[in-house]
C-alpha cells in the first residue's frame, strides 16, 4: 500500500480538534475520525500509531498557538515601551504574560477548556515535547528570574511560583467560563474585572517585602 498524501496529517489534526470540540475524548474512536477525514482507519496510522498519541499532538498544537500569542504580546508591549523611552518592571512584562494568557483563553473558550482540562497529554517521556508543551511557563520563570535579580521578588523557586500563578489564574479563567463563580462575574467584563483582580493577588504574592528596593528600581 503506498503513503497517503504528505498534507493528511495537519487535516488529520484538524478535524480531530472539530471532533474533540463536539465530544469527549472517550467518546471518539479511530474510525470516527477516519471519517471526518475522508480516509480509512489504516491510513490514520502512518502518522500516528494510536488514538492518544494523535490527542497529544492535538493539545500541544494548540499549546503552540497560545504560546505564540502570550509571547508575541510580551515582546510587542515590551517593544512599544522601550519606544517611548519607558522601562518596564519585570512585575509588568509577568503582568502582560499573565494577562495575554486570559485574553487567549476569553477568545478562544472551547479550545482553552479542552487544552487546559479535558486533554491530557502523556508527554513525560519527549524533553523535546515537554519544552514545548511549557514554553510559557519558562518564559514566565525567565520573567520573575529578572525579578529576583533586580530584588524586586524574594521568590527561592521561580519554576515552581509561576506555575502555580498559572495553575491559580487558570482556576479563575475556568470559574468564568463555566459560570461557577457568582452571577456578576459571568458576563466579560465582570469575567475582566475577576480574572484581573487574581493578577493581582499573584504578583503581590511574588513581590519583595522590601518596599525601599521596590521604590529604588521603580526610579531608576
Amino acid at each position: 500500500m503506498g503513503k497517503p498524501e504528505t498534507d493528511l496529517a495537519p487535516r488529520i489534526r484538524e478535524k480531530t480538534l472539530e471532533l474533540l470540540l463536539e465530544k469527549e475524548p472517550e467518546e471518539i474512536s479511530t474510525r470516527d475520525i477516519a471519517k471526518a477525514c475522508g480516509v480509512t482507519a489504516t491510513s490514520l496510522y502512518y502518522y500516528y500509531k494510536d488514538k492518544e498519541t494523535l490527542f497529544t499532538e492535538v493539545k500541544l498544537c494548540c499549546v503552540e498557538k497560545m504560546d505564540k500569542f502570550i509571547s508575541g504580546q510580551v515582546t510587542k508591549k515590551t517593544l512599544k515601551s522601550h519606544k517611548s523611552g519607558k522601562r518596564l518592571n519585570p512585575f509588568d512584562e509577568v503582568r502582560i504574560g499573565l494577562t495575554a494568557f486570559r485574553d487567549w483563553a476569553f477568545t478562544n473558550p472551547r479550545i482553552a477548556l479542552l487544552v487546559m482540562g479535558r486533554l491530557k497529554a502523556d508527554i513525560r517521556e519527549d524533553p523535546e515535547k515537554m519544552n514545548k508543551y511549557y514554553q510559557s511557563y519558562f518564559l514566565a520563570k525567565v520573567l520573575l528570574d529578572k525579578a529576583v535579580k533586580a530584588g524586586l521578588s524574594d521568590s527561592k523557586d521561580t519554576l515552581l511560583d509561576v506555575s502555580l500563578c498559572i495553575a491559580a489564574l487558570w482556576g479563575a479563567i475556568e470559574s468564568v467560563l463555566l459560570n461557577r463563580t457568582i452571577p456578576q462575574y459571568w458576563p466579560k467584563r465582570g469575567g475582566l474585572n475577576f480574572t484581573n483582580k487574581m493578577i493581582d493577588l499573584l504578583l503581590t504574592s511574588l513581590m519583595s517585602e522590601n518596599r525601599n528596593k521596590r521604590k529604588k528600581y521603580n526610579k531608576e
